[in-house]
């Protein structure tokens, strides 16, 4: 069993390697309009009016809020000024 890879071995290789690089930027470079568009396409869509998903206003705080501002507030009970 050997340890070295001779110079063959190594072009052949090296070959593959920059066959695969090729290759590889050959498809970038036909896939980087449809990434493009893609982006272009997702800032048009965040700058359109979307249905809200956030929270809605909670009904039972709102009921709750107007129960407390329209209670009467208790009166102090007469002689009970300490001043």
């Amino acid at each position: 069993m050997r340890d070295t890879v001779d110079n063959k071995e190594a072009i052949e290789m090296m070959q593959r390697c920059k066959s695969e690089i090729i290759s590889l930027r050959a498809q970038i470079d036909r896939l980087k309009p449809k990434a493009d568009a893609y982006d272009n396409l997702a800032i048009v869509l965040s700058l359109l009016p979307r249905q809200s998903v956030g929270m809605g206003e909670d009904v039972v705080w709102t009921l709750d809020k107007r129960i407390r501002e329209l209670t009467p507030k208790p009166t102090p009970p007469e002689g009970s000024d300490r001043g």
